[in-house]
């Protein structure tokens, strides 16, 4: 019995034998770590002095700039410009743009001188009827006159420069009986053309009586008013 106690007690050594290259790798994994995060506080710290650096040589910069306002002469430093100069070099180049479309303007005014428009406005005198035709012809004078293309003559108008004329006419009625209208005609070489009519029958109230036309046409035109029924 003692010898097979001694042969149970001899294994129990052996758990302890076997424990140590167990423990080894544990300690390795963790000298490995340690060092690690030495290194990676030492990057952090060398980028912050790197930084700082550069913050500081900025601030050094931006600091002479504000003194001398813009870069240095000598090309050191960073290629800025201040806004003043550049709200200066915008300044004269938008005015030296003006000045060129200015003297374009002025060349294409001479160029293409500007056309004046003949005006004619009459306003009656006198109205006629004629005893072999049931019409009342009305008589003009010129109340406002512009340039040379139109010229009054007696009862008709002359136009003396061919070109695009707009006619208008207003005739005001207070026959409330009658449909009332009016005429305008030309005549040339002896014949008489119609160019425009109006007719409308007249509302009951007086106040509210009224009849216009107006048209236009190009030609020499001698122009003629009538109204259809006898003053």
């Amino acid at each position: 019995m003692p010898a097979s106690s001694s042969f149970l007690l001899a294994p129990k050594g052996s758990p302890g034998d076997m424990g140590g290259p167990v423990r080894e790798p544990a300690l390795s994994v963790a000298l490995w770590l340690s060092w690690g995060a030495a290194l990676g506080a030492v990057a952090c710290a060398m980028a912050l002095l790197t930084q700082q650096t550069e913050l500081q040589s900025l601030r050094r910069e931006v600091s002479r700039l504000q003194r001398t306002g813009g870069p240095s002469q000598k090309g050191e430093g960073y290629p800025w410009q201040s806004l003043r100069e550049q709200s200066l070099d915008a300044m004269e180049a938008w005015e030296n743009g003006e000045r060129s479309r200015k003297r374009r303007s002025v060349l294409t005014q001479k160029q293409k001188p500007k056309k004046k428009h003949s005006v004619l406005h009459l306003v009656p005198i006198n109205i006629t009827s004629k005893e072999d035709s049931d019409v009342t012809e009305v008589m003009w004078q010129p109340a406002l006159r512009r340039g040379r293309g139109l010229e009054a003559q007696g009862y008709v108008v002359r136009v003396q420069d061919a070109g695009i004329y707009l006619l208008y006419s207003q005739v005001l009625f207070h026959d409330v009986t009658f449909t009332m209208g009016q005429v305008m005609s030309r005549e040339s070489q002896g014949r008489q053309e119609t160019l425009f009519r109006c007719i409308r029958s007249m509302p009951s109230n007086p106040d509210r009586a009224y009849n216009s036309c107006y048209s236009a046409d190009f030609d020499f035109i001698d122009i003629l008013l009538l109204s259809p029924i006898q003053s």
